[in-house]
């Protein structure tokens, strides 16, 4: 696996094998560009938190929207 970072710090990981998007069911549509974005917010128990499944490549959440989740994972 080719080892790449976002920021030099946040492990960024390759699904090339498709293995964890049909896991997740995530949906691919050629017409929109490929597979539909998908965001899943973990807490330390690998439990998701947060799921956020858009319905094009410009449907995704605001950052804001995802550092509240992330902040209230520790309450």
């Amino acid at each position: 696996m080719e080892k790449k970072y976002a920021r030099n710090k946040f492990p960024i990981f390759y699904d090339e094998e498709e293995k964890v998007a049909k896991m997740l069911n995530q949906e691919k549509k050629l017409l929109k560009l490929g597979r539909l974005p998908g965001l899943l917010v973990l807490n330390k128990e690998n439990v998701i938190q947060y799921a956020y499944y858009s319905d094009s490549m410009k449907d995704i959440p605001e950052n804001d929207v995802i550092f509240e989740v992330i902040s209230n994972l520790n309450n």
